[in-house]
C-alpha cells in the first residue's frame, strides 16, 4: 500500500492510530522547542546574573544594599533588554565580603501552551555569589629612568610612553572601586642610583651620621671628625662654592650580603647603616682632566692643591683621595675641559622617591616629572623598591598584617652598567654605588658581592656581578612574600640582549609576569594588564 492510501484511508483502526502518533511527534518537537527557549534563557540569565554579582562586589564599599539593589536591577536590565527578571535574593556577608544574588525569569512557551494555561510559561533562575578578597596592596612602580629612555620607541620618546603608561596604572587603579580604598602605591625611579628627598631625610637616624660604617671613608682618605663628620659636612662645604652640589639624596650600596636583604639598619650592625654618596674629586684642578701619568679623570671639579692642604699631592692617586682639599674647596668647575657635567653628585641624577602613599595627584605629579639621564642599576632600584613596602626597613611603611599583598612592579629598558675607564690605571672605572673598581684607599669592591663575584675588573665581569645582586634580592623578596611583575621596554632600536631578558624572567618568577614591551604601545598594555590582575574578582559558584 503506497504511503498516500495509508494516510487516506479510512478502514479499521489505521488512520486514529496515525493521527494520535502525528500528534504525540508534533508535541514533543515543541515541548524541546519550548524546553530549548527556556535553557536558552537560563544560560543568558546566568550569565546576567554573574556579571551583575561582580558590579556589586566591586561597588560593595561605597553603596548601601538598598543601592546595590537598584545597581543590580539596571545591570541585569542591561545584560537582557525586554525580559522581566525578579531580583530573588541579595545576601551581603562580611569579613570578606561576599554578595550572593539570586534572580529568577519565565520563558513563554510557543507549543505547551495548547495543554493548558498552567504551560504557558517555564520558570528558570540563577544564583551567584562573589567574593570580595579580604585582601589590601601595597604597590611599588620600579621605574627605569636612564639615559635610554631618551630614545624613539617607533612613536615618541621611551621616557614619554612610560609616563604614560605609568600614569594611566595609577589612573587605573584608583578609578576601581574595588582597589581605590585597598591599595598604596610608591614611586621608585632609578638610574646609576636611587634618591630619597634630601630636605626630608638628611638628619635621619638610619644614615651613617657618625661615620660608622666601615665603608664610609673610602674614597676620601685621612678625613679627621675635626674636619668633618661624615659626608654631608663635605656637601655642606661644596654647597658654598654651587648650589647644585649640596646633597642630592642618593646612597653608596650596602655591602653584602645586606645589599639583597631588608632590615632596619642598627647601631650594632654598623656596616647596616647608609652612607651618603658622594662622587669624589678625581685628580686633576676643577674641570682638568688629566691624561698624564695614566690618570684619565673626567670628574674633576674642584683644586686639588687648595691652601687647606698643607702637604701637597704627590701622586694622582693622592690627589683624588685626599680629604684636606674639601675643608674649603677652591677652583670650582660644574663642567670639564670636555664639556661634560661634573660634580659630587654625578651618579645621582634620579628624581628622589615617592613612598607609599594613596595620594593619586601626587603620583601623577611625580611621574611627568621624570627625565632620562644616566647608567642602569637595577639591584639598587629594585631593592629601593622592595624597602618601600617593606614593614622593618628604613620608611616601616609597609603594614605587616595578613592580607596585605606587596608587589613590586620592575620596568626597564636596559642592562646593568658599570662602566669601566680604560684610561685610569689608578680607579679603573667611573664612580658609582659600588664605588671604584680600583678605590683610592687601595681597596676593591668585593664587599659589596657574592664571593662567585667579586672583585670585577671590566664591564662584563660587573654586569654580572650586578646581575647576580639583582636575582639574589629578587629571589628574597619572593620569599619575603613579594610578587614580583618585571616589564621589559625592548624595542627594535634598542634592544635588550638575551641575558637582560632572561633576568627579568627569572627575577619575576613565573612566566605569567613577565611582560616584553616592544613599543609604547605594548608598554601601556603590559601595566595595563597588571592592573587589571590586580582587581580581580571571583565567583564561588
Amino acid at each position: 500500500m503506497s504511503f498516500t492510501r495509508l494516510v487516506h484511508d479510512r478502514s479499521g483502526a489505521i488512520a486514529p492510530l496515525f493521527d494520535l502518533t502525528l500528534v504525540a511527534i508534533v508535541g514533543i518537537t515543541g515541548a524541546a522547542v519550548d524546553y530549548s527557549g527556556a535553557a536558552s534563557l537560563r544560560t543568558r540569565l546566568q550569565k546576567a546574573t554573574d556579571g551583575a554579582d561582580l558590579l556589586l562586589c566591586r561597588s560593595s564599599d561605597q553603596q548601601s544594599k538598598e543601592q546595590l539593589n537598584k545597581t543590580a536591577d539596571k545591570a541585569i536590565g542591561a545584560y537582557l533588554p525586554g525580559v522581566a527578571v525578579r531580583m530573588d535574593k541579595l545576601d551581603i556577608a562580611s569579613n570578606p565580603t561576599r554578595i550572593t544574588l539570586t534572580t529568577s525569569a519565565e520563558h513563554t512557551t510557543a507549543f505547551l501552551s495548547i495543554l493548558g494555561s498552567s504551560f504557558s510559561t517555564i520558570p528558570v533562575a540563577a544564583d551567584a555569589t562573589c567574593v570580595v578578597p579580604d585582601q589590601t596592596f601595597e604597590i611599588a612602580l620600579v621605574l627605569d629612568t636612564t639615559g635610554s629612555m631618551a630614545a624613539s620607541d617607533g612613536a615618541r620618546t621611551k621616557i614619554e610612553s612610560l609616563r604614560q603608561a605609568a600614569t594611566n596604572f595609577v589612573n587605573a587603579v584608583y578609578d576601581d572601586p574595588m582597589l581605590q580604598s585597598r591599595a598604596k602605591i610608591s614611586l621608585v625611579p632609578f638610574s646609576a642610583s636611587v634618591a630619597v628627598d634630601p630636605q626630608a631625610y638628611r638628619d635621619a637616624n638610619w644614615i651613617d651620621q657618625g661615620a660608622q660604617s666601615s665603608l664610609h671613608w673610602r674614597n676620601v682618605k685621612d678625613a679627621t671628625a675635626a674636619q668633618f663628620k661624615n659626608k654631608l659636612d663635605i656637601f655642606a662645604k661644596l654647597k658654598g662654592l654651587n648650589a647644585n652640589w649640596d646633597w642630592a639624596g642618593c646612597f653608596e650600596a650596602l655591602p653584602y650580603p645586606l645589599s639583597v636583604q631588608v632590615s632596619a639598619p642598627t647601631d650594632a650592625n654598623r656596616d647596616s647603616l647608609f652612607v651618603p654618596m658622594l662622587a669624589p674629586d678625581e685628580a686633576g684642578n676643577g674641570g682638568q682632566i688629566l691624561s698624564s701619568a695614566g690618570q684619565f679623570s673626567p670628574n674633576s671639579y674642584i683644586d686639588d692643591n687648595p691652601s687647606s692642604c698643607t702637604t701637597p699631592a704627590s701622586d694622582d692617586r693622592t690627589a683624588a683621595a685626599q680629604a684636606c682639599k674639601y675643608v674649603s674647596p677652591q677652583g670650582a668647575s660644574s663642567t670639564n675641559s670636555s664639556g661634560k657635567a661634573t660634580g659630587p653628585n654625578l651618579p645621582c641624577q634620579s628624581r628622589p622617591l615617592t613612598r607609599l602613599t594613596t595620594d593619586r595627584a601626587k603620583l601623577v605629579s611625580e611621574i611627568a616629572a621624570l627625565v632620562p639621564t644616566g647608567n642602569t642599576n637595577i639591584p639598587q632600584g629594585f631593592m629601593w623598591g622592595w624597602r618601600t613596602v617593606a614593614p622593618n626597613s628604613v620608611f616601616n611603611d609597609g603594614s605587616s598584617k595578613s592580607g596585605v599583598e606587596k608587589i613590586v612592579v620592575l620596568m626597564t629598558d636596559g642592562a646593568n652598567t658599570w662602566g669601566e675607564n680604560s684610561g685610569n690605571n689608578v680607579t679603573r672605572s667611573k664612580y658609582s654605588a659600588f664605588g671604584y673598581f680600583s678605590n683610592v684607599d687601595g681597596t676593591n669592591p668585593s664587599v659589596y658581592f657574592p664571593s662567585a663575584n667579586a672583585n670585577p675588573s671590566t664591564e662584563a665581569q660587573a654586569r654580572s656581578a650586578m646581575d647576580a645582586l639583582t636575582l639574589e634580592g629578587c629571589r628574597n623578596a619572593a620569599a619575603a612574600g613579594v610578587v614580583i611583575y618585571s616589564v621589559g621596554f625592548s624595542v627594535p632600536s634598542d634592544p635588550i640582549d638575551q641575558k637582560g631578558l632572561d633576568l627579568l624572567k627569572t627575577c619575576a618568577g613565573s612566566p605569567d609576569r613577565f611582560f616584553l614591551a616592544q613599543d609604547g604601545n605594548s608598554l601601556g598594555d603590559a601595566f595595563d594588564a597588571i592592573a587589571k590582575r590586580l582587581a580581580k574578582l571571583r565567583l564561588t559558584n
